[in-house]
């Protein structure tokens, strides 16, 4: 187990403190939620098989190549 400081959106927190709460009874496994909810998210985009797809121009330099990229994965995971 690694740790490590995240910061968290306020409404993100307010989220899992309650869920930890309400299932455990305190806020001491917060971070066994986080691991759920990501693993959950993982073996999710797994199962949906979606294809990333972005067009192309032809004298893209690779830094432009890796935006595009970067753009398709957005539009994809929406």
């Amino acid at each position: 187990m690694v740790k490590t400081t995240i910061n968290l959106d306020d409404e993100i927190y307010a989220e899992i403190v309650k869920e930890s709460v309400e299932k455990y009874g305190s806020t001491k496994k917060m971070s066994m939620i986080i691991n759920q909810r990501l693993r959950n998210k993982k073996n999710d985009a797994r199962k949906s098989g979606k294809r990333i797809t972005f067009k192309v121009r032809e004298n893209l330099s690779s830094l432009d190549a890796d935006i595009e990229i970067r753009k398709g994965w957005g539009e994809s995971s929406k």
